[in-house]
């Protein structure tokens, strides 16, 4: 099962990366072109951390399974928001990190990581909440300043974040 499960989701984010190539005639906006391309960049750093994890804690149960599709699911919407409006794009990055904290706190219950795997799970569901919290924040009052200034705030704070928890255990992804 744990096989079948890393080269089902493997394949899964190269349709999903894929087919985001289509959506590239329909942006409009230079928000759009740049977020999309920042959601390339973001869907591919969170493959490099998310791949290791998946192999340290592969499905178990059929929630397992509901989840890592949830995952993919909301990479997929991740990417195509950026042809609409930002707030639908903040509210799939919300959406996205909801599911992703649901798997790692399924992965912290049902197998105990301890010592590396354990600062990873812990410092991913922190950062996972904090970047709920901000971009909730953000979408909800985003309403004075332009697409573009929202964007960059947005891009700005993952950055921020992401460099942050990996500083915190040290590594960008599991040996």
């Amino acid at each position: 099962m744990k096989g079948f499960a890393l080269k089902f989701l493997d394949i899964m984010i190269g349709i999903i990366l894929g087919l985001g190539f289509q959506w590239w005639p329909n942006l409009v906006e230079s928000w759009q072109y740049i977020a999309f391309i920042f959601v390339y960049l973001d869907i591919i750093d969170y493959w490099i951390d998310f791949l290791p994890a998946l192999h340290k804690f592969p499905p178990i149960a059929e929630i397992d399974w509901f989840l890592e599709m949830g995952i993919m699911f909301f990479l997929f919407l991740f990417i195509y928001t950026t042809q609409t409006t930002i707030s639908y794009f903040l509210w799939s990055f919300i959406g996205f990190r909801i599911i992703d904290t649901l798997w790692l706190w399924r992965a912290k219950t049902e197998y105990k990581p301890t010592h590396t795997e354990s600062l990873y799970v812990n410092t991913w569901i922190k950062f996972n909440i904090i970047e709920i919290l901000a971009s909730l924040i953000l979408v909800l009052y985003k309403f004075p300043f332009p697409s573009l200034t929202v964007l960059g705030i947005f891009i700005a704070f993952r950055l921020t974040t992401r460099v942050l928890a990996s500083l915190k255990y040290k590594r960008v992804h599991f040996t």
